[in-house]
């Protein structure tokens, strides 16, 4: 099994994941950063504060981009188009 590291694209940061984990492939991956953006935003939504993940980036241990995962797509089909403020 692969590692993936799950970076964090913030709008003025990206937060590295120093571990990675093991994912029988991309596909597995993309599904555990939907849910990763989802349980992130719900928890913004709770604490009342802004939202302002754009991405999670599945990269290899050398750093390359496997796969993007688009905050507006995770979030397709909870919220209506325009809700959110895409920056």
């Amino acid at each position: 099994m692969p590692l993936i590291y799950f970076h964090q694209n913030y709008l003025e940061q990206l937060i590295v994941d120093p571990d990675g984990s093991d994912h029988a492939d991309i596909q597995s991956a993309e599904s555990e950063a939907v849910s990763a953006i989802r349980e992130l935003a719900g928890q913004c939504l709770r604490d009342g504060k802004e939202f302002k993940l754009w991405s999670i980036r599945l990269c290899d241990a050398d750093g390359n981009t496997l796969s993007e995962v688009l905050v507006q797509d995770a979030l397709a089909g909870i919220f209506s188009p325009g809700v959110l403020p895409i920056r």
